[in-house]
């Protein structure tokens, strides 16, 4: 056992090496406004926008996670995220906005390539996914564009530890880390789902007690200091979708551009039903196939939905979908023409915001809109890739009800 654990981490070590390639692009494209900040319209023209730097202004985080649970830190963002935030921009050795800016960034994306090489570890060394290529994560394109725009990579490595930790039979860690990621992004609510419909497709239901008691601790953990102290603090972010027109990258944000924007009540009413929409295929995919589906896969079909229906669907919310393709065990063609898609709209929207303040200058609403399409019909393939891989052959648990993993030849070392 020491010489394959041994071998499987120096044939890893490319791949984590690797890892910080997209980070240092998304560095790289954030080299104007580290020198000039984040203010006006340039950073638009020049693709370095990020919200994680100027959320980091505008609300003050630099009074540290103090003042944050005091509720003095009005950052939209769920309450694990908005700590986080709040602690890293706390820490900030320097003064002025522009210098905790800056280090944030700074630190934000050395977590980034400790996140990338964690989760491609950890689709690495799930069970019945051993076909599948952690370097789909380690040298995702999508992750170059969106690691710096936001803080969405802290739900996201919560999330895939979650699915890694289900898939090694660790009920309570798995629940805990989705509740941790509940209260940095609510997606991984949906991932609970997915584990509840593949926990009775396998047998497994009596686990799921360890689930919700993980999940349920973890969530009192993050939000009970809050609720004495500051409750807008947890409900803030969600409050606050709720109340928002539709957002670019939605494809109900359509009407917005052709100057007939919906109603919030309405907005709020497509996205219940496309949630309802992703549940119910996923327990037509988890429960009707004919053997056991890759969680992975049905946990894309599932998010992709619920992206693609929703009432905001920003630029940095796909970075979501990329442990999941990787999961899901789609191949590389699959990957690089979604890649390729959301390039293509990563340009046009902020030369579409760029171009809001000076007529002469702007991206076309059209163009816009074709880019939003091209964007969201790339995500819904990635669905219909992972439905139609959902039941293929795979080697592990997902094959077997039990979820014992088949046992694998060797030489030596050297599996055949």
């Amino acid at each position: 056992m020491p010489v394959r654990r041994g071998g499987a981490a120096a044939a890893f070590a490319p791949v984590a090496l690797l890892a910080a390639l997209p980070v240092l692009a998304s560095v790289w494209r954030q080299g104007p406004c580290l020198e000039r900040g984040w203010g006006g319209q340039e950073p638009f023209w020049r693709f370095c926008y990020s919200d994680l730097a100027v959320s980091v202004q505008t609300s003050g985080a630099d009074r540290g996670v103090r003042a944050f649970f005091a509720g003095d830190v009005p950052l939209d963002h769920p309450p694990l995220t908005g700590a986080v935030v709040s602690l890293v921009a706390g820490l900030a050795p320097g003064s002025g906005a522009l210098a905790t800016q800056r280090w944030v960034l700074g630190l934000w994306a050395l977590l980034a390539v400790a996140a990338l090489v964690l989760m491609a570890w950890w689709v690495r060394t799930s069970p019945g996914h051993r076909d599948v290529d952690p370097l789909q994560v380690a040298l995702a394109p999508v992750a170059a564009l969106t690691l710096l725009l936001s803080p969405d990579l802290l739900g996201v490595v919560l999330a895939t530890g979650g699915l890694w930790a289900w898939s090694r039979r660790h009920p309570v860690l798995a629940g805990a880390l989705l509740g941790a990621g509940v209260m940095a992004r609510t997606y991984p609510a949906l991932l609970l789902v997915v584990v509840a419909m593949h926990a009775w497709r396998t047998g497994r239901e009596r686990e799921l007690v360890g689930v919700a008691g993980g999940a349920l601790g973890v969530v009192a953990v993050v939000a009970g200091p809050l609720l004495l102290t500051s409750p807008s603090t947890v409900t803030r972010a969600w409050a606050a979708s709720f109340e928002n027109g539709a957002g670019l990258g939605s494809v109900w944000y359509l009407p917005t551009l052709d100057g007939n924007a919906w109603s919030p009540t309405t907005l709020t009413v497509l996205g219940v039903l496309g949630v309802a929409l992703a549940v119910v295929l996923a327990g037509v995919l988890v429960l009707g196939a004919p053997r056991t589906p890759r969680l992975g896969a049905v946990a894309l079909v599932v998010v992709a939905v619920v992206l693609v229906s929703g009432r905001s669907f920003p630029v940095q919310s796909s970075l979501w979908l990329v442990p999941l393709v990787a999961l899901a065990g789609l191949r590389w063609r699959d990957h690089l023409v979604w890649a390729l898609a959301e390039g293509i709209h990563f340009v046009a929207v902020w030369l579409y915001l760029a171009g809001l303040r000076d007529a002469n200058r702007s991206l076309p609403p059209s163009w816009y809109a074709l880019a939003l399409l091209l964007r969201v019909a790339a995500v819904v393939y990635l669905a219909s890739r992972a439905w139609q891989t959902a039941t293929g052959p795979s080697v592990g648990d997902e094959d077997d009800p039990r979820g014992v993993p088949e046992p694998v030849p060797e030489v030596g070392a050297a599996r055949i």
